[in-house]
């Protein structure tokens, strides 16, 4: 009788075991299997909206890869994120693929995470309307989206130059103070630059934009204790590009 029961226990614990794995081969076969049923685009919510979602999955359908339909574990991910990085729009693509299951039913869905590129001055002229990201990458203008920063005209002379420059500019945007009193830039053909003022008629000759918070000091100082009693109008030019002084011309 107990070798009986023993039989019985060993029979059903091989059931059980087949059982359970019958329903992890199936289940496996299944997740193999799964096709793609959806793209779902994730924009970094602290990004511009240059591109919204649904333009973004677009761009991924008509990548020529086949995508909606095809086998879930088959789609190219590395391909795909090669091909979305060419879009100077988008920076730090991942995609991922992602299988939602209920029970033993599973559906597919592939998931592309992006960041798009955020701006730090707009350039702007008779030819050429671009915004640049803080890399030096440039970004097309959007009729969807309008980023408020600072705004230049010119040629950036060399790598050295651009660099300083979008540091300073990316500066400008972020104190409040400056992004109220300056309107525009100037890059000249030697890298220096000069200022627009939002308010007063005449130009700050601000020099390169080495050493631009000392700079933007020095001329906060002018701001502040100068232009409190004379007034916004009395001089054609101010000048911070020598250094630890400023220079301003009457008209």
């Amino acid at each position: 009788m107990r070798i009986v029961k023993k039989i019985l226990v060993i029979l059903a614990w091989i059931c059980l075991t087949s059982a359970i794995g019958f329903t992890v081969y199936y289940a496996y076969s299944e997740w193999i299997a799964v096709r793609c049923q959806s793209i779902v685009v994730k924009i970094n919510p602290n990004s511009p909206r240059f591109l919204d979602e649904d333009e973004i999955a677009t761009m991924i359908e008509k990548s020529g890869e086949p995508i909606i339909g095809q086998r879930l574990s088959a789609i190219n991910i590395n391909k795909l994120e090669i091909k979305l990085g060419t879009f100077t729009t988008l920076d730090n693509v991942e995609i991922f693929r992602k299988v939602d299951s209920k029970g033993l039913s599973f559906k597919g869905k592939l998931v592309i995470s992006v960041d798009e590129r955020i701006p730090v001055v707009r350039f702007k002229s008779s030819t050429e309307d671009y915004y640049m990201d803080q890399k030096g990458v440039r970004v097309a203008v959007s009729s969807r989206f309008v980023e408020r920063i600072l705004l230049a005209e010119g040629t950036i002379p060399d790598e050295i130059t651009k660099k300083s420059f979008l540091k300073m500019a990316d500066f400008v945007n972020k104190n409040d103070f400056w992004r109220a009193q300056i309107e525009q830039v100037f890059v000249q053909a030697n890298g220096e630059l000069l200022l627009v003022p939002q308010v007063g008629d005449y130009l700050i000759e601000f020099g390169t934009p080495d050493d631009y918070e000392l700079k933007f000091r020095n001329l906060r100082a002018v701001y502040q204790q100068g232009f409190k009693n004379i007034g916004w109008n009395r001089y054609k030019t101010i000048s911070v590009k020598y250094r630890n002084q400023v220079v301003c011309t009457k008209k």
